[in-house]
């Protein structure tokens, strides 16, 4: 019972300071990479260096999808990923702009066997509205 009301406390929409919120994300990023694959680390390593991120969610969804057609024949094993990532960087940008950006400075991380990235980009000023 205990476990469960932390859960709860936690799940709640308590809105934290911008510092404690800054704090947690750094403290994530510092540890990411760790025991992940190449091409996570090389993915991880990209968007926080060039993007410089608040905010940053990667996961590697390539076992969901290591039956299907298109990847039949390969041998990659890190091929499809879920990336949330916000930054700065994305002011001004329309959607489709963010998207090629990341797209872009990802340009090595696809010819190296990455296949599919789902991505959602916003502005530190987008995720405080919400």
């Amino acid at each position: 019972m205990f476990i469960k009301n932390i859960r709860l406390l936690l799940r709640s929409s308590v809105k934290y300071p911008q510092h404690i919120y800054q704090s947690a994300a750094l403290a994530k990023r510092s540890m990411s990479t760790e025991g992940k694959g190449p091409i996570y680390s090389s993915i991880w390593n990209v968007i926080d260096k060039q993007l410089q991120p608040t905010h940053i969610e990667l996961v590697d969804d390539s076992a969901k999808h290591a039956g299907h057609e298109a990847m039949k024949g390969s041998t990659a094993k890190e091929t499809h990923f879920r990336l949330k990532v916000v930054s700065s960087k994305f002011e001004g940008l329309s959607l489709v702009k963010r998207h090629q950006m990341v797209y872009a400075l990802l340009n090595e991380q696809f010819q190296q066997g990455l296949h599919a990235l789902n991505i959602v980009a916003k502005t530190p000023q987008e995720v405080e509205k919400r």
